[in-house]
């Protein structure tokens, strides 16, 4: 009975540690990431004090093996939250085509439903940080819609 309880206790001490590799890798790899997505903000003239994040760094897996993911980041600013606000309420659409309404009036008071973002994606293969508008913009339109330029190096055009 006790070679049982060893072999056991083993199992379960071995399987505990490998969870906890697994999430202490996760971690670093999301915690690099982000630093890399940061010095392409950084580098592309985005202020710290402007950036709002819709949704932080996020490690996403293609197959069940470490070393292939990817992380993504999305971001807006304090002015393209601004410009986006003002731009819903001249048009009374937001950019995706719906109405202004009373029901959907409350999205403006919250820059996460901002529909001007900054996608962010860094490949942990490739170890290297991609950059899109959201929604996709012509090269034209971009000054006009977006507060700030992207680094070119880390565009990514449609």
């Amino acid at each position: 009975m006790k070679k049982w309880k060893i072999i056991l206790g083993s199992l379960l001490l071995f399987i505990v540690l490998a969870i906890s590799g697994v999430y202490l890798y996760i971690y670093l790899t999301t915690k690099h990431a982000d630093q890399e997505i940061d010095k392409v903000i950084h580098q592309s003239g985005i202020p710290k004090d402007q950036v709002i994040v819709i949704q932080k760094t996020e490690c996403n897996f293609p197959s069940v093996s470490l070393g292939y993911e990817w992380f993504t980041k999305k971001i807006t600013t304090k002015k393209d939250y601004a410009n986006w606000k003002k731009l819903v309420q001249t048009n009374h659409r937001f950019l995706n085509g719906q109405r202004l309404t009373d029901k959907n009036k409350e999205k403006l008071n919250s820059p996460v439903n901002c529909e001007l973002i900054y996608y962010f994606s860094y490949s942990n293969y490739t170890k290297k940080v991609d950059a899109r508008y959201v929604p996709a913009t012509k090269a034209k339109e971009v000054k006009s819609k977006f507060a700030y330029t992207l680094l070119d190096s880390a565009l990514v055009v449609d």
